[in-house]
């Protein structure tokens, strides 16, 4: 008995330990937000930071970078690290009985940020109310009780913002389907109810018909399969027409070595890129089963160990497509924005020709430019962040503080302080990206018409 009740001591101990790194993380954040300079126009341009909200009604004002400081410290994206930003503020604001149960370790840091989310569309006031509500339960009550008393005093606390919120749900329809990469897909959606079981019956109709075939699978499963028979018929109505053919990019990956012969490697890889979304890399052996009914055109092969240029600052198509291919996403620490939705930036700034100095050759190239954001584009041109290029594909990144990242190929690693001038030693084994630790890759790339 004594060796279980050290163990259950040790469980207490290390939920205390957990409890009190998360309120300090909070806590952490909202003395980056106190502390956080006031923005001041270093550039004269729409680069230049602004002070936006800091969270809803009655959270204060930050200069809007500061979720780029925020989630580089913490390894998270900057709409993460918004995320993370808005909740504090709007936990010690709006929520002040719940903000001081978290210090006091009564409640878990990420129940009290689901608090201030549910709560963020309620004025300052009704939020405050809300929290005053709660106040007893923290520490006492299990979550998923206080989850639905928290439903039932939003409501109570501004019946019109529910009721408005109620007709914009029904209005606001919308399916969304995330690829998975694995050969699925994930659907999620918000559709009129009538039209809903009309699909439910519909399901049901297909599902009742196979089990009548002789099908043994799982109910849920048998409806997978139903709906993917709604979507892709094999019973051709010529009343209907033919339907289009969707589009899609493929993106073959052949390892450089594999173009000697003409043998089939199974893991060869390729990234289907679709009008719907990135359906994400599959092998070269599954392309058949997901788009053996289309036909397909084969563009020239494009070889990432080039370094092309031109003497313009506008990027021509066979740049930016080599860009993209080879970055995938932002260049930015910890950031999860895609490529195909970022800016091209020239690392060192373009410098356009002036009456008796030319513009320099050969600037935009490939080991001048990277991927980023909007709003990381605007930090950097800003002068917030700083960023060099030391070598094609490795992106050095310093922020106001004098702390150091280093991106390469998706991969962020903390420069060492060691390494930075006027800086102090901190320990640990973090170290610099090896960027010669990849695989050379030649791209074919195939679009689907």
């Amino acid at each position: 008995m004594t060796r279980f009740r050290q163990a259950s001591d040790r469980l207490v101990d290390a939920d205390t330990a957990v409890r009190r790194a998360e309120a300090d993380r909070l806590a952490g954040v909202a003395a980056m937000i106190d502390s956080y300079p006031a923005p001041t126009p270093m550039v004269d341009s729409p680069a230049a930071e602004k002070v936006v909200s800091a969270g809803a009604e009655g959270a204060g004002a930050v200069g809007e970078f500061v979720a780029l400081e925020v989630g580089a410290l913490l390894h998270l994206s900057e709409p993460a690290a918004w995320s993370l930003v808005h909740d504090v503020a709007n936990l010690r604001a709006r929520h002040p009985h719940l903000w001081a149960a978290v210090a006091d370790l009564r409640v878990e840091a990420w129940q009290a940020r689901k608090v201030a989310l549910a709560a963020q569309d309620l004025s300052a006031e009704a939020a405050r109310w809300v929290d005053k509500k709660l106040e007893s339960v923290w520490g006492v009550v299990p979550w998923p009780r206080i989850r639905r008393r928290l439903a039932g005093l939003i409501v109570r606390a501004d019946a019109d913002l529910a009721r408005r919120k109620a007709e914009i749900a029904r209005r606001d329809r919308f399916v969304s389907i995330r690829h998975l990469g694995d050969g699925t897909s994930a659907i999620a959606g918000l559709i009129d109810t009538g039209a809903a079981l009309q699909l439910q019956a519909e399901i049901a109709r297909i599902t009742t018909r196979m089990r009548k075939a002789g099908a043994q699978e799982p109910l849920p499963i048998l409806a997978a399969r139903a709906l993917e028979e709604i979507a892709t018929p094999t019973i051709d109505d010529d009343t209907t027409g033919t339907p289009p053919l969707p589009m899609a990019d493929v993106v073959v990956h052949i390892a450089a070595e594999a173009l000697d012969t003409a043998a089939t490697d199974g893991t060869q890889v390729a990234r289907v890129l679709a009008r719907g979304g990135d359906v994400g890399p599959v092998l070269i052996d599954q392309l058949a089963h997901l788009l053996g009914h289309h036909r397909i055109r084969v563009l020239p092969v494009t070889d990432l160990a080039g370094d092309p240029s031109v003497d313009a600052y506008e990027i021509p198509d066979r740049i930016r497509r080599q860009l993209i291919i080879r970055e995938d996403g932002s260049v930015f620490p910890f950031s999860t924005s895609r490529s195909r939705t970022a800016d091209l930036d020239h690392t060192i700034p373009y410098r356009r020709s002036t009456p008796g100095s030319p513009a320099p050759p050969g600037q935009t190239r490939i080991s001048n430019l990277g991927l980023l954001s909007r709003k990381e584009h605007r930090a950097k041109t800003a002068g917030i962040w700083n960023l060099s290029q030391p070598e094609p594909g490795v992106y050095e990144w310093t922020n106001r503080t004098g702390r150091r990242w280093q991106v390469t190929r998706g991969r962020t690693v903390r420069i060492p302080e060691s390494r930075i001038p006027g800086l102090s030693a901190t320990p640990g084994k973090q170290g610099r990206a090896r960027p010669n630790e990849r695989i050379d890759l030649v791209y074919s790339q195939a679009v689907v018409i």
